[in-house]
């Protein structure tokens, strides 16, 4: 016992004694639930900006008006819920639906995640709580700091529970029954009640060691070396993670790192002792078989690989194990008894620690959802450290024992006293008042040393009476290091900083600079172009590898004054693989949102840049189709050769390559002969398609040219001398021998235009004409001498003919002329 704390007596049982651990158990509670508050704050505020803002729920949600709750209220409930969850609580709830021909259908679903720095948070502020009560207040037995202790427990457990279920998140849905979203479970319950009493137990026992039994001493002792481990590893690991990921996700990274560095940091410690990470899923549904995977290729550098990291990042963290390995070796030599025998018991203490501490990792860091819809469909899926992990910290720890019987005593030479004598229990340290030994340590300053005389009569230990031995080797003196030998150590001690500075500082860097060029900014350049309206410079990030002539929409001209253009977007994931990657995004136009897969390989790979390169990005495709066959059209104001071929209907189109955007096209203004309504088609992002039609009418204009054209017709035939001039629609016949034929026009005939097809338009007579023929006959018909009589006839002009328009140009097609 601590002189100047004695013991108070022990002291009968009064109920007034459970207050101050049930105050402690509403504080836990309360500073956790602050907690996560705060980091569901920064957690949304890092969503916004990752999202330019846009964290506004929707107006037009599929629920009745009234029923959904204000995102405050949603904002509260989920904290509330974190805290239950970082219990080992699992969020689920229940379905009821009615479904046609199946009737009733019950289904559930639940996801396990724990938050463990809000599982930290309750455990510190019922150890440091109990610290407290027990140095100002120190309970009479051990009976009395349990009991105290279970008060805390009870408390901050009712608290948890009762919380999560009065702020269950209820979740309105049209004719689906779901019950609210509720973290209360066993786990929840159990796990509280226990991490609350024994922190605040170990509290209090720090507080006065007395009164807890030494029997539990070698019980704690390993777990103290595997804290120490553990706590040096994370340390280092889970700062240089949140500044990696963060610099490669932006701030939805590194806002949220409350709630996701401490289970990274356990993913990562399992990494770098060479234990993979497991991972399952399964699904099965109505006429399915049950599909189930499960597999443990995030290992080693691999888990790495999944966050674009490179392989060799995964040896760093392998190096910082074999480091944080010797360092522990020398903490568990200094905090054990400098001679633990050969005993299976002495060798396997500390094996059983990382044991037991490897298993409770694979637990904590377990991350899995499940949903069961009856016999319709169900699945699960789970991240975590393998099981495999207990036995592979087991054997890092079998090599820390190793190290502290064997490396640890020659490397405990060169720490400093001061801090030797903060890691040695007080039952290791020299007698008081008995001398000083000179503590040379790095730069051989003397530190005031405490005595003991020799515990044993042993000859060779023998000291002289003003120099006993003291009670751990690491505490024998020292020679003082020589000047030379001070420099040297503090070279290289300052290289060995220097390098691991260096390597950090280049890690970070090179890191840094891939990102900016990395495959998630490169599909952000694509996005980004097609929003602004830029298909040159969308085109060049992604070639789609196109003909000239099948890229005449893929224009500045035609895309930059294109209507419903991508108008956001969101880079959702990246994977990374060795040379490939796939990043998926959430496209955004007028109000539709659909995401969007795209796959990158790496080009000739640099050390700073990887050169990604996009495969061809998904293209839409426009079908434009008309009645009358067109070479030109107004594409978004833009003159375009189209070169259409027309069809009756218009079922005949053209298809053309486009992006995402709302098109307008109609006839240029140079068009003379031709009208048409325009038409306005959408290609989305989620259909990806579109058809236009033009119902292409003749012009007054050319009706005109072609009723000027078939006048022209008539007059040249006029001029004819024959009786029936080729190619002219009249003519007459004689019995008899003619000569001086001359015709005249006695009436035009009138025109009308009918029909459309993909060939022209009929031109037929509306009425007919006349046309009249004055010449002589032989009215000797061959007998005798030729008697030549002046005579005339009247022929009927009517006929039709095909009109086509091309190129400004109108072509009459008689038919049968």
């Amino acid at each position: 016992m601590a002189e100047g704390h004695p013991l108070p007596p022990a002291r009968s049982f009064d109920v007034r004694m459970l207050f101050p651990g049930a105050i402690l158990g509403a504080a836990a509670y309360a500073v956790t639930l602050a907690v996560s508050l705060a980091a569901l704050a920064l957690s949304v505020a890092g969503a916004g900006f990752g999202q330019d803002g846009a964290g506004k729920l929707p107006s037009n949600l599929p629920v009745p008006a009234g029923t959904v709750p204000s995102p405050w209220q949603i904002f509260f409930q989920l904290a509330v819920q974190l805290v239950a969850m970082s219990q080992f609580g699992a969020l689920g709830t229940s379905v009821e639906a009615s479904v046609p021909f199946l009737g009733t259908v019950h289904g559930s679903g639940s996801v396990f995640a724990v938050p463990l720095l809000l599982t930290a948070v309750a455990a510190a502020v019922c150890f440091f709580g109990g610290r407290r009560a027990g140095n100002r207040r120190p309970s009479g037995s051990t009976a009395h700091v349990w009991v105290e202790s279970a008060a805390t427990g009870a408390v901050f457990c009712l608290l948890v529970n009762v919380a999560a279920a009065v702020f269950a998140i209820a979740v309105p849905a049209p004719m689906v029954k779901i019950s609210p979203l509720s973290a209360v479970s066993f786990g929840s319950i159990v796990v509280s009640l226990v991490v609350a009493t024994l922190a605040t137990v170990a509290g209090r026992a720090s507080a006065r060691p007395g009164t807890i039994s030494a029997r539990w001493s070698p019980w704690l002792r390993p777990l103290w070396a595997v804290s120490v481990h553990f706590g040096i590893f994370l340390g280092v690991a889970v700062p240089l993670a949140v500044l990696v990921l963060g610099v490669q996700f932006g701030w939805p990274m590194t806002l949220s790192t409350l709630l996701w560095a401490p289970t990274a940091g356990l993913y990562l410690l399992g990494l770098g002792h060479l234990s993979p990470l497991a991972r399952s899923w399964g699904m099965s549904s109505i006429g399915s078989s049950s599909s189930n995977v499960a597999g443990s290729d995030f290992s080693f550098g691999m888990g790495l690989a999944q966050f674009g990291l490179p392989v060799w990042a995964a040896w760093l963290l392998v190096l910082l194990a074999v480091v944080v390995s010797l360092a522990t070796s020398v903490f568990w030599y200094l905090r054990r008894n400098p001679e633990p025998g050969s005993g299976i018991k002495q060798w396997a203490e500390l094996p059983v620690a990382f044991l037991a501490a490897g298993l409770l990792a694979s637990w904590m860091s377990t991350v899995s959802g499940s949903f069961d819809a009856s016999s319709l469909a169900s699945g699960n899926g789970a991240l975590t450290l393998t099981p495999l992990t207990g036995l592979i910290l087991a054997v890092w720890g079998l090599g820390i024992e190793v190290s502290a019987r064997h490396a640890a005593p020659r490397l405990v030479s060169y720490i400093p006293l001061s801090i030797i004598h903060r890691i040695l229990p007080q039952s290791l340290h020299a007698a008081p008042g008995v001398g000083v030994i000179p503590d040379a340590g790095l730069f051989g300053a003397e530190a005031p040393l405490e005595r003991h005389p020799a515990a044993s009569g042993d000859a060779s230990n023998a000291r002289a009476p003003h120099e006993p031995a003291p009670l751990h080797p690491a505490l024998a003196a020292r020679e003082p290091l020589s000047a030379r030998s001070k420099r040297n150590l503090v070279t290289v001690l300052g290289g060995a900083g220097l390098v691991a500075v260096l390597v950090v500082g280049l890690t970070v860097m090179v890191n840094v600079i891939k990102g900016s060029n990395g495959p998630d900014k490169l599909v952000a350049s694509y996005l980004q172009a097609l929003e602004d309206g830029q298909a040159s410079k969308a085109l060049t990030l992604a070639d789609p590898g196109l003909a000239n002539d099948q890229r005449s929409l893929l224009t500045d001209a035609v895309y930059s004054k294109a209507a419903k253009r991508i108008d956001g977007f969101t880079i959702l994931s990246t994977k990374t693989t060795d040379t490939t990657a796939t990043v998926v995004a959430e496209l955004r136009q007028d109000g539709r949102k659909q995401q969007s897969t795209f796959t990158l390989h790496k080009t000739n790979p640099e050390l700073l840049d990887d050169h990604w390169t996009m495969d061809s990005a998904p293209l839409g495709k426009l079908t434009v189709s008309s009645t009358s066959p067109i070479q030109k059209a107004l594409v978004d104001g833009q003159e375009t050769t189209l070169a259409i071929t027309g069809s009756e209907y218009g079922n005949k189109g053209t298809q053309f390559p486009v992006f995402p955007g709302e098109y307008t096209i109609e006839l240029p203004p140079t068009e003379k002969y031709l009208t048409a309504q325009k038409a306005v088609v959408l290609v989305s992002i989620d259909n990806y398609t579109g058809s236009a039609n033009l119902s292409i009418e003749p012009s007054e204009a050319l009706k005109t040219e072609a009723a000027a054209q078939a006048d022209a017709l008539l007059a040249t035939c006029a001029k004819s001398t024959d009786f029936r001039p080729k190619g002219c629609p009249f003519g007459t016949y004689s019995f008899s021998t003619t000569r001086n034929v001359q015709w005249t026009l006695t009436k035009k005939p009138t025109y009308k235009l009918s029909g459309t097809s993909g060939s022209g338009w009929a031109l037929s007579t509306d009425t007919s004409g006349e046309a009249k023929a004055n010449y002589e006959r032989d009215a000797s018909y061959g007998f005798g001498a030729a008697d030549w009589k002046p005579d005339s006839t009247t022929a009927t002009i009517s006929f039709s003919a095909t009109v086509t328009a091309q190129d400004n140009t109108v072509h009459l097609n008689y038919n049968g002329y």
